[in-house]
């Protein structure tokens, strides 16, 4: 029988009460509280912006509040660095994972906390062998063979990296387990095997805080969802006894039925792809061993979507595009003229410019301010003789980029870092709008962002694109690139490998679910049936 962790006088396994937290006048959590029972799966919800993310860095040992107490089985924390809250059972797997790809999994599990051998009295090098048989059954137990823990951990996809990180935090006894969009960037198959792991967890006697955007996820999983809104908490319900709608009400304070996924942009136009100006043509594109043979055309008022599971090439292609990866063999036109881009500085210039998928690695500036992350792209606007920059046009500029975006902060000069995930998204938009393009591309436009925040992002999509410009849309959720595309080629091993046309003529036909299967089958290589 599992051994059940101690409790407080409450029956709670951990009790948050009255944390607050401010940042340069801006109110990040108000008075919050949060309590999870034993053993449960415990949803933590709301829009970007609400302060999950600094209650989560909070329990991490990651950040200091201004005030309020944290309780795990009765007993008051001070958490005042990562490895408090290890030392107490706390751990916390991020969206951004902390492994270190070139190190093993063994090494890895046990990076920091590492097990050695010892000879008259002194540590004289690690004893793989102790480590491997501390946790070899408990990797076997979520699907880790002892030859992947002997393999980098850079060499595995994005579900077993997140295995990695359970299996590292269960082999320290971990009580609370926090995971902050655990599903971002997963296939579905993925997804539902990472929910077996999250139940199986649970049936250990871990008690989870789960962080998710993807509101339907939580039903048959999650026990209980607390939802917090502008750094308040709004209440904590049982999630059986709740609906998606229900938990959007509390997200944002307004009918859910304000977050269609048409909203209030301008309709895609069933109009006739070839009718178009061309804006960006490949023709038997190749980089060794990644890309094959790949010709495509975008053009003018057009959203082409490109679908694939992971590793299919999708980001490959989207950086040999921009002159970032050099391509082996193929050309490129661009506006009906050849072209070799020499880096992604070149594309810019020539009016190309990418919104990347890991926003926090490779998008923001975090130590710069909102205006100059986005001012980065095009400094020439900002400056005089090019050199003297002109910070009160800098910021000018940046303040009607966040009119016109809804980029919520309230200064333009605040740290980017500040900003929720949503806002940080729609900056660095700012950022690609900024340099005037003709073609933008978007590599996972919406992940780890909120509802509202995606309605947004696709909003600023389709109005691009309706005011002249085109784009490129890669997305892991099938169902968001057939609402925002024109046309959806699908990828498969570098390879294109089949396409979809007219997409706009085929969801005003009902025939949503029908293109979702027919691109959900190329992408995995069936046969259309």
């Amino acid at each position: 029988m599992t051994e059940r962790p101690a409790l407080g006088a409450d029956g709670l396994l951990l009790n948050v009460d009255g944390i607050s937290k401010h940042y340069e006048g801006v109110t990040a959590l108000d008075d919050v509280g949060l309590q999870v029972r034993p053993a449960e799966i415990h949803a933590l919800l709301g829009g970007n912006g609400a302060g999950k993310s600094t209650l989560i860095n909070i329990l991490s040992g990651l950040t200091l509040p201004d005030g309020g107490t944290i309780t795990l089985s009765g007993h008051q924390l001070d958490l005042r660095r990562a490895s408090d809250a290890l030392g107490h059972g706390i751990n916390t797997i991020h969206q951004e994972l902390s492994l270190v790809p070139a190190l093993t999994t063994l090494d890895n599990i046990f990076l920091g906390r590492e097990v050695n051998a010892r000879f008259l009295g002194m540590n004289v090098k690690l004893d793989r062998r102790r480590m491997e048989e501390r946790v070899r059954a408990l990797a076997a137990e979520f699907g880790l063979s002892q030859e992947d823990l002997k393999l980098p951990v850079g060499e595995f996809g994005a579900l077993k990296k997140r295995v990695v990180e359970i299996v590292k935090a269960l082999a320290f006894d971990t009580r609370l387990l926090i995971l902050d969009e655990p599903t971002s960037g997963l296939e579905e198959e993925e997804r539902l095997n990472l929910f077996e792991h999250m139940r199986r967890l649970r049936e250990k006697g871990v008690s989870l805080i789960w962080v998710t955007h993807h509101l339907e996820e939580l039903y048959g999983l999650a026990d209980s969802a607390t939802v917090f809104r502008d750094g308040r908490r709004v209440g904590t319900v049982n999630v059986s006894d709740t609906t998606v709608d229900d938990l959007l009400g509390m997200m944002f304070g307004i009918a859910a039925g304000e977050f269609g996924s048409t909203s209030s942009a301008p309709a895609l136009a069933e109009v006739e792809v070839e009718s178009r100006e061309e804006v960006l043509r490949l023709t038997d594109v190749n980089r060794s061993y990644v890309l094959r043979d790949i010709s495509l055309t975008v053009r003018q008022g057009e959203i082409l979507g490109i679908a694939g599971l992971a590793g299919a090439g999708r980001t490959e292609l989207a950086r040999a595009i921009m002159g970032i990866d050099k391509i082996s063999s193929g050309t490129v036109h661009w506006n009906g003229n050849p072209v070799k881009f020499s880096g992604s500085s070149a594309a810019y210039r020539k009016g190309l410019a990418m919104l990347p998928e890991d926003r926090k690695q490779l998008g923001i500036l975090p130590e710069l301010s909102v205006s100059e992350n986005i001012s980065i792209s095009s400094l020439d606007r900002v400056s005089r003789l090019g050199f003297v920059l002109k910070s009160r046009d800098e910021v000018s500029q940046a303040e009607s980029y966040r009119q016109r975006l809804g980029i919520k902060t309230a200064d333009v000069r605040e740290k980017i870092r500040n900003l929720s995930g949503g806002n940080q998204q729609k900056a660095i938009v700012a950022r690609c709008l900024n340099t005037n393009p003709d073609l933008l591309i978007f590599d996972e436009p919406t992940q780890g962002i909120d509802v509202s925040a995606k309605v947004e992002v696709h909003n600023l999509i389709r109005e691009f694109v309706a005011n002249g410009g085109a784009a490129i849309v890669i997305a892991s959720e099938i169902g968001e690139l057939v609402e925002l595309s024109h046309r959806v080629v699908i990828m498969k091993k570098g390879r294109l490998v089949g396409s979809v046309d007219n997409v706009p003529h085929a969801l005003v036909s009902g025939q949503f679910e029908a293109v979702k299967n027919r691109i959900l089958a190329m992408s995995a290589g069936r046969t259309e049936s």
